[in-house]
């Protein structure tokens, strides 16, 4: 956007006249570094208690000079100016100091239950005419792999079916199967002529009578499995045994023959070979039950497989453990494309291994590959990127990491110190056997 704008990409090459560049959202509160240069100013939380504050100070400081302008709003502790800071290296390339060395950032917390909907309604969107609402946000199962749930506090949102004429209201969150009086609300919904849409689902939590309230509506129903075997579920904080997860099936295809949507993750720590192996075996044994539970019905659903690279994240228990290589990732994609085209009425699909690296080498890098950014941008191709970096790209994503050694993010104050993270990895890997 800004290449193609008469702004300059880089922050430091902005003049007077230019406009101030901001950045926020959760890629950035939890770790702006790798586009550090991009940006005058980062605001650190949530919008519903940064961004009023914000601009009023804008506002206030109108017709100041450009510089002055940015070095008053950098007076919020949760705004990061990163002007404000510098770092040091080790010679193996870790951070080895943040100058000053006690500069932080706080993110502001959104603490009440209005949360955000819709405030614009088409047809020329992804869910066109529906209205959405953030129905959670964070998550209280707060599995080791997943920022959402370590980076936010679970609040709910009060949802009152009457705030749209629209016959669909989308419910969005990371934990809305924990959602409290999820059914009661599927019910005022359904009352009221509305239908109900949910995301992707925790099997083990989502009542069986919301998805009963919910058969007239959807034809598939998703679901993040995450992992084919007990001990790599135990590992990633989804304990629900096979037997536990075969009866939910069961239980929900009686109530209707959905198609179901799986999600799995690859490449986790720890991971084996009969780990991968057992995701078509798994799929397998739940089309058997949707076979015997629709031939009574007349219909049987079709299974979708979705396979995504892991990719640590900061401020999870999983921010020290390795990424898998990507020529691994290839060959287990492959091995998977191949296991399910001799499965009927399955359909197999997964994240690019490309762009789960990059993700990868962005969830944790430092200001070093502020260059990969830009030069991505400006459409250098992937592997010529890769191959001309003076910096190794795979030390940010197949390294793991010391206990003790200092992130890139860690001047940034999150939900949970980083000592009970890593108190909770070590739980976690207890599981691994």
């Amino acid at each position: 956007m800004l290449n193609t704008s008469s702004v300059h990409t880089l922050a430091g090459e902005r003049t007077g006249k230019e406009p101030i560049i901001a950045a926020g959202g959760i890629c950035v509160m939890s770790n702006p570094e790798p586009v550090h240069r991009f940006f005058d100013l980062f605001i650190m939380g949530d919008i519903e208690t940064t961004i009023e504050p914000f601009m009023e100070a804008y506002r206030d400081l109108r017709g100041a000079k450009r510089d002055e302008i940015i070095d008053k709003m950098s007076g919020f502790e949760w705004v990061y100016n990163p002007k404000q800071l510098n770092v040091s290296y080790n010679d193996g390339g870790t951070l080895r100091s943040f100058v000053p060395h006690d500069f932080n950032v706080k993110i502001s917390r959104h603490k009440k239950k209005e949360l955000g909907t819709s405030a614009i309604m088409t047809d020329k969107t992804e869910f066109a005419n529906m209205f959405l609402v953030e129905g959670t946000r964070g998550c209280p199962s707060r599995c080791p792999f997943c920022l959402l749930g370590n980076l936010y506090d679970y609040i709910c949102e009060t949802i009152d079916p009457s705030v749209t004429e629209s016959p669909d209201i989308g419910i969005l969150g990371g934990g809305v199967s924990f959602y409290p009086g999820i059914v009661e609300l599927a019910k005022r919904m359904k009352e009221s002529g509305k239908n109900i849409h949910l995301p992707s689902m925790r099997i083990d939590e989502v009542p069986l009578e919301l998805i009963s309230l919910m058969k007239d509506d959807v034809k598939t129903l998703t679901f993040g499995i995450e992992a084919a075997t007990e001990r790599l579920r135990r590992f990633i904080g989804k304990p629900f045994t096979d037997e536990e997860l075969f009866e939910k099936i069961n239980a929900i295809l009686d109530v209707k023959p959905f198609n179901l949507k799986l999600y799995f993750m690859l490449g986790l720590y720890g991971e084996t070979q009969d780990d991968i192996e057992a995701i078509p075996e798994l799929t397998k044994k739940i089309k058997h039950i949707m076979v015997k539970r629709g031939a009574k019905k007349g219909f049987v659903g079709s299974i979708t497989v979705h396979a995504s690279p892991f990719v640590p994240k900061p401020f999870t228990p999983f921010q020290w453990l390795s990424m898998d290589d990507t020529d691994n990732l290839k060959k287990k994609i492959g091995g998977l494309k191949a296991a399910f085209g001799k499965i009927d009425n399955t359909y197999f699909t997964h994240e690019s291994v490309k762009f789960s690296f990059l993700q990868g080498v962005f969830a944790r890098g430092d200001r070093k590959v502020n260059d990969i950014v830009l030069r991505l941008a400006e459409g250098v191709g992937f592997s010529r990127v890769i191959n001309e970096s003076p910096v190794n790209l795979n030390f940010y994503t197949l390294r793991e990491r010391n206990e003790k050694e200092l992130f890139p993010w860690d001047f940034i104050k999150g939900n949970i110190g980083k000592e009970r993270l890593f108190k909770r990895l070590q739980g976690a890997l207890t599981h691994l056997g």
